[in-house]
């Protein structure tokens, strides 16, 4: 296939209409254009190169089995969730000792520890989606950067050339809007 051929094919309508027709290519296209991204979402949450592998093969696994019916307007942000989230659970089932940092400040959004019962993976995927898109482009890329690529807090400090106290700040106002849009969207905390 001629590389034009390959980019009119490579955009998320196209692979989500895959995803429909069940035609394996979307997994191909998926791994193209997010693989990296779900790469490093894994393996800044599980430090090993073996375990985000496993992550990531397991994220196109899922995306496979919720495509269809789930129809997510981006690709990238919900294989992105996914990702973190098998991730995630796969350092609580490893027993890990210590979770990262990043995933004890999200954890203030829903006290008592845990995520809702009734929050499924894409309730909870779309609920973050509407947070996210209500917030300035700033605020937005420092929340992605910490919350789901795991970032150290120094190393966004660099990235954006603001202070670490602004990042800290921007991260807990962050946490706090999206506690209350959690709590306006009718779940409890």
């Amino acid at each position: 296939m001629k590389q034009s051929d390959r980019e009119k094919l490579n955009t998320d309508q196209t692979i989500l209409e895959l995803f429909f027709a069940r035609d394996e290519r979307a997994l191909e296209l998926t791994a193209e254009k997010y693989g990296q991204l779900f790469r490093r979402i894994a393996y800044n949450i599980t430090s090993d190169e073996m375990t985000s592998e496993e992550v990531v093969n397991d994220t196109y696994l899922a995306l496979w089995n919720r495509i269809p019916p789930q129809k997510p307007a981006s690709i990238s942000a919900y294989g992105a969730g996914v990702a973190r989230n098998i991730a995630l659970e796969r350092i609580r089932y490893m027993n890990a000792a210590k979770r990262s940092a990043a995933v004890e400040e999200l954890d203030e959004c829903w006290p008592g520890r845990e995520i809702p019962d009734e929050i499924d993976d894409g309730t909870l995927t779309r609920l973050i989606e509407e947070f996210l898109s209500s917030v300035p482009k700033r605020v937005r890329i420092i929340f992605v950067m910490r919350y789901f690529e795991e970032e150290p807090l120094e190393k966004i400090s660099e990235r954006t050339g603001m202070t670490l106290s602004a990042v800290k700040a921007s991260l807990h106002r962050s946490r706090k809007r999206l506690r209350d849009h959690l709590q306006k969207e009718g779940y409890e905390l």
